[in-house]
């Protein structure tokens, strides 16, 4: 089997986890490979949610690639495989372009020299080419938060309402969800607790946003990254990002207007 490019990555926690999400929320994708790296860049079917993903070359344990490649997925043919690769094992991918199929090989933490290989293949599909918009937005407002909270939180609003409210003062994050029946959650965080690392605003700033969208994202991240970026503005879009070992996860979420 010769792969035209193949990716290895050290943890399989990483690709595991950031294709779970990518699957959440999407029922299909394109991926490029290129000698910087693997890239997607798509919206979800509705529309509000653009999700981009960089796994770059430097970031991976070894990359190669013979030639610029760009493969479509259905993610529904690889939703129970991914399942399969445990944190602590190594995940190969690559392309096979000579039998369009994507393979995915599995090994233990030892690597390949362990001479045990769980090897699952996918075909390739042609997808209608999609244009992604570009979205330049001035933020009010940012902070840096554990992922595991600040997923915590939007439990926590799922639980009452399918929305959240997110407000930033200079010293203070704070979520507010109000659900039918009176029903109301709210947690605020200030500069001095452990779980808030940086946080910016030009004022008061508030804004919503949906619970569940966010949640399909930082419930499946936080298992790769300790922390997550939050940038987002009165009517503004949100942008969410998360920094691993292998690359960087970014979603920008449309505001709510209800």
């Amino acid at each position: 089997m010769s792969l035209v490019a193949r990716a290895m990555f050290s943890k399989g926690k990483e690709p595991r986890y950031v294709f779970q999400a990518l699957i959440s929320m999407l029922p299909e994708a394109s991926f490029s490979f290129t000698a910087d790296g693997i890239t997607l860049k798509a919206l979800d079917p509705s529309k509000v949610a653009l999700l981009e993903l960089n796994f770059t070359a430097g970031g991976m344990e070894e990359y190669y690639v013979d030639h610029d490649v760009k493969i479509g997925l259905l993610f529904s043919t690889l939703k129970d495989a991914i399942k399969r690769v445990g944190a602590a094992e190594k995940l190969e991918i690559g392309v096979d372009e000579e039998r369009q199929r994507f393979v995915m090989s599995v090994y233990p933490k030892k690597g390949k020299e362990s001479g045990i290989t769980r090897r699952f293949s996918f075909p390739i599909v042609q997808l209608a080419e999609e244009e992604v918009p570009e979205i330049n937005v001035e933020y009010d407002a940012s902070f840096v938060m554990d992922a595991s909270t600040f997923d915590d939180m939007m439990a926590m609003a799922e639980e009452v309402s399918d929305a959240v409210t997110i407000q930033v003062a200079e010293g203070s994050v704070a979520f507010r969800a109000v659900g039918e029946g009176g029903r109301e959650t709210y947690a605020e965080f200030g500069q001095e607790s452990e779980a808030l690392y940086e946080v910016s605003a030009s004022g008061a700033v508030s804004a919503k946003y949906t619970a569940e969208l966010i949640r399909n994202i930082s419930s499946k991240l936080k298992g790769v990254t300790k922390r997550v970026r939050v940038e987002l503005g009165e009517g503004k879009p949100m942008r969410l990002t998360y920094e691993f070992a292998s690359g960087t996860f970014y979603m920008i979420l449309a505001p709510r207007s209800d």
